[in-house]
């Protein structure tokens, strides 16, 4: 990819294609209004027609070179007939052109839990629903789903060695340093009992729930961005929830949805979910704390950075828990701190990001 290359401007270049899909559906008279993007290369638009409205989602098609890990349209149609069948709200596929990059599907609407949030709806009535689709999450079945063990997510527990600390230290890792890093969470999961392993959204938080208060019980949280769902850790997809890199959860809150998970455990279970959870989260957060960097650096995309000091928070909070004082005497060792958000130039990093970096 070059400096010069703008993902707008692919889009752009295939406006004739958008516009074949669109007529072979018979939207090609709809009023088309920009609704967002993400940071995988993928746009959505709202389309209006008469009294009817759609979603239609824009994407890299899957095997090109572009595309991002964990972001398969086939997979979006895929498990979004899944999760209806578990009478969860996935939005209805109305059409789909899966080689050209394109799905029509439902519109749920502008607001989504974050948003139903800002304008003043209950946060625990709001968290609870939350929780409690993932409770019925649990019973999805994982059949044909990628292992979390083995998927870019997991292995993006490393980006804090690979991206984060070049940053702090202005220099470039050492050979080993990352199997290092990767040696003490072996450590630290080798001393757990197993984790219970179930269905994975992978992307489970505020703004990828639609709230829809004029369905019943669980479809009144609508589910987006569920295409790379996995089979892995439970525990994953709460901390996802409730340490939330965009959005500032009070502890009392996350406690109060932690128990509620747990309701039906018994306190041995429960000690290992908890376990795992502060394990998955903080591999979470150290995931997300180089990604970060790694989209500033590589991508000039650098708004992700405004909530870097939310997730280092997040780092030293859950680092003091009992299960994870090899990591932090680890990183204490390698003189590594997450106090202070590091000053962030990409032009300068760049130079001391190892060619390896993942």
């Amino acid at each position: 990819m070059t400096a010069e290359f703008s993902i707008q401007h692919w889009f752009e270049d295939r406006a004739d294609l958008r516009a074949d899909f669109l007529r072979q559906c018979g939207w090609q008279k709809a009023v088309l209004s920009p609704v967002g993007e993400d940071c995988a290369f993928r746009r959505y638009f709202r389309l209006v027609k008469e009294h009817s409205a759609a979603i239609l989602m824009e994407a890299v098609p899957d095997g090109n070179a572009l595309a991002s890990p964990g972001h398969s349209i086939q997979e979006f149609v895929r498990i979004s007939g899944i999760l209806r069948r578990a009478d969860l709200h996935s939005p209805e596929i109305f059409a789909a052109d899966i080689a050209g990059g394109y799905v029509l599907l439902e519109d749920f609407g502008d607001v989504s839990f974050k948003k139903a949030l800002e304008n003043g709806q209950d946060a625990e009535a709001l968290y609870r629903l939350a929780t409690d689709v993932l409770l019925r999450l649990r019973d999805v079945s994982c059949d044909g789903l990628p292992d979390y063990y083995q998927s870019h997510v997991h292995k993006g527990r490393q980006r804090i060695v690979d991206w984060y600390f070049p940053v702090k230290r202005k220099i470039k890792n050492p050979e080993g340093l990352v199997n290092d890093y990767l040696a003490v969470w072996q450590q630290i999961e080798k001393s757990l009992p197993p984790c219970p392993q179930g269905f994975l959204h992978i992307d489970f938080h505020l703004e990828n729930l639609m709230w829809m208060p004029d369905q019943n019980g669980l479809a009144q949280g609508g589910i987006l961005d569920f295409q790379g769902a996995m089979n892995g850790p439970i525990p994953y997809d709460l901390a996802n929830l409730l340490e939330d890199a965009r959005h500032d959860i009070p502890l009392a809150l996350r406690r109060s949805m932690i128990d509620r998970y747990c309701t039906d455990m018994g306190a041995a279970e429960k000690e290992i979910f908890e376990n795992w959870y502060r394990v998955l989260a903080t591999q979470f957060h150290c995931r997300i704390a180089g990604q970060f960097i790694r989209l500033a650096v590589r991508d000039r995309k650098d708004r992700y950075l405004n909530h870097l000091p939310r997730v280092l928070h997040y780092l030293q909070e859950g680092l003091t828990h009992p299960v994870l004082a090899p990591l932090q005497q680890w990183f204490a060792t390698q003189n590594i701190d997450f106090k202070v958000p590091p000053v962030l130039n990409p032009d300068e990093i760049k130079k001391f990001i190892r060619d390896d970096a993942f």
